[in-house]
């Protein structure tokens, strides 16, 4: 594999500091955020605002590839506002600085927000099972609609055959220290959700895989565990809690796996080379050995 020169926008947050450091073991690697990092990260810091487009131009120079994690996230509960404004022009400026730099590749980290299921709207239901790429998108909270336009603007980049976009959009990120909290939101009576969820390490490998991957001009990608959170098989508790089941059903894939997620990772599979590790059953069996450990010590 050809070593690069990848810049990580927001290479500083909870992802970017999985992503830097899976990447840094094949690539020289740059976080490009307004923070600086943790001690002990293997890669150079440049402060970049993503909002002052001549930081981006200064900190993206040289690269072969930019992964575009600085953003708004949806748990931080922004004015809608700003979550059009820091996380669209935030892209554009990226996008726009690689072009000029001559960079050949932009990764955008989207969202599973951009479909609008996970808002849970009487109104909106899934349309298929699994949910992939060809499902439609409807997303109606700002969060959401900015992943949607970002991932135009990718688009529109890569029309000119200049440069390669690629957009991930991962489930719900679930860190090693956000594993008790994230159980408690899924475990929690009546909960109204969809069961999804990647691990933060599968999800670096993902963005490393979309750096490394040739002959993708412009694609999206939805990057999730293959299982669900919810310890019942899908298509019983989607039932309970959705409705009828989508006439657009894959029957035989829920009976190989009875818990398989709503959200399908099979053009992740047959396009990056990515696929998945994580065991939500073992995870939680993990979780709560470590918990009896703790009250017995």
């Amino acid at each position: 594999m050809e070593r690069k020169r990848v810049v990580v926008t927001g290479g500083s947050g909870r992802v970017g500091r999985h992503v830097i450091e899976c990447l840094a073991a094949a690539h020289e690697v740059v976080n490009a955020d307004l923070a600086p990092p943790a001690s002990g990260q293997k890669a150079r810091f440049i402060r970049t605002d993503v909002m002052d487009i001549d930081a981006v131009r200064a900190a993206v120079k040289g690269a072969d590839a930019v992964v575009h994690l600085a953003g708004l996230d949806h748990d931080w509960g922004c004015p809608p506002e700003q979550y059009i404004d820091v996380n669209t022009r935030g892209s554009w400026h990226v996008l726009q600085a690689a072009e000029e730099q001559g960079v050949r590749k932009v990764v955008l980290c989207s969202s599973i927000s951009i479909c609008g299921l996970q808002e849970m709207r009487p109104d909106w239901h899934p349309q298929a099972l699994p949910i992939d790429e060809t499902h439609e998108n409807r997303p109606v909270y700002p969060y959401g609609v900015s992943k949607q336009i970002a991932e135009a603007m990718g688009e529109s980049f890569a029309r000119k055959g200049r440069m390669d976009v690629i957009c991930l959009r991962p489930l719900a990120v679930i860190l090693p220290e956000t594993l008790g909290a994230y159980l408690d939101f899924v475990d929690a009576p009546g909960r109204n959700w969809l069961f999804y969820y990647v691990t933060a390490g599968d999800l670096a490998r993902a963005f490393r895989a979309a750096v490394e991957v040739e002959g993708i001009a412009f694609d999206s990608f939805y990057i999730g565990a293959d299982d669900s959170s919810h310890p019942r098989p899908t298509l019983e508790w989607f039932q309970d809690i959705v409705g009828p089941l989508p006439e657009a059903t894959d029957h035989a894939r829920y009976r190989r796996n009875p818990r398989a997620s709503v959200f399908g990772n099979a053009r992740a599979r047959a396009r990056l080379g990515w696929a998945p590790t994580s065991d939500f059953n073992a995870m939680r069996a993990a979780h709560a050995d470590r918990t009896l450990e703790r009250e017995d010590a």
